[in-house]
């Protein structure tokens, strides 16, 4: 994704396949419900307000989302992709429609 696209989409602001999200805080409900239905992505460092906030992107973000994914029944299947927006990290979370519905996780 560049740029262009980006701000496009924070145009247009969440639906049905796309979430915008400041952290990692209850990612696994969005990973879940986008995989119950026809995939999506999360993009972290955006509020709802479609506030550009960015994300502080470390390998441990790197690694413990995809464990989060891991952790959900039958596991999750996400794509991680870094794009810099205004001087600032934002990482999308692309989540693939299920072939095993239903999903769940802990939570």
């Amino acid at each position: 994704m560049n740029p262009e696209e980006l701000a496009m989409l924070l145009e247009e602001g969440e639906g049905y396949k796309i979430e915008f999200k400041e952290g990692i805080s209850g990612i696994d409900k969005d990973m879940v419900a986008f995989t119950n239905s026809s995939g999506g992505r999360i993009f972290l460092g955006i509020t709802d307000d479609k506030q550009i906030k960015g994300i502080n992107i470390t390998n441990r973000l790197k690694t413990q989302i995809p464990d989060i994914a891991n952790n959900c029944r039958p596991k999750v299947k996400i794509f991680l992709e870094q794009i810099e927006f205004h001087d600032k990290d934002v990482l999308i979370v692309s989540v693939r429609e299920g072939e095993d519905k239903p999903y769940e996780c802990s939570s």
